[in-house]
């Protein structure tokens, strides 16, 4: 019996995952768990660094190094004057409308911070956030397309 054989063949074509749709939420389910690492970070009161590699030239010999380095990351959520926290959902620098005039999720507590960005993730998963998405990626024109 050959190699070939043992394999279950199916005759199925792949579908395209490539639709602008897929990519838009794949960006927003990124930035999503970057938020709720960081939520998690500051719950164990600890501190949220995000890094990237990059290739830098060294000074002194001239050839290039791989470093990591420090990227500036700016949390969704913010603690109000009551104590209770709040998050709103952004796409590059602007607020996203979850519902018309209302942007704004109230969380209460610290520890429904995560519970809460989890849900939103899940949420843009399942596509319910897609007219949100392709109103603000419309704004932006062709700078932040996928």
């Amino acid at each position: 019996m050959g190699n070939l054989e043992k394999l279950k063949l199916v005759a199925v074509e792949r579908t395209s995952a490539n639709t602008p749709e897929a990519a838009m939420r794949a960006k927003m389910v990124d930035a999503l768990n970057r938020q709720i690492e960081a939520a998690e970070a500051m719950l164990k009161g600890e501190l949220f660094q995000r890094r990237r590699q990059s290739w830098v030239q060294d000074a002194e010999t001239g050839t290039k190094i791989l470093k990591d380095l420090p990227v500036r990351f700016r949390p969704w959520y913010w603690r109000d004057e009551k104590g209770g926290y709040l998050v709103e959902i952004r796409y590059g620098n602007k607020r996203l409308e979850l519902k018309p005039k209302l942007s704004t999720v109230q969380v209460g507590t610290a520890e429904n911070l995560v519970p809460t960005l989890t849900l939103i993730r899940d949420a843009v998963l399942a596509g319910e956030l897609d007219k949100q998405l392709a109103a603000a990626r419309g704004r932006y024109g062709k700078k932040l397309t996928p």
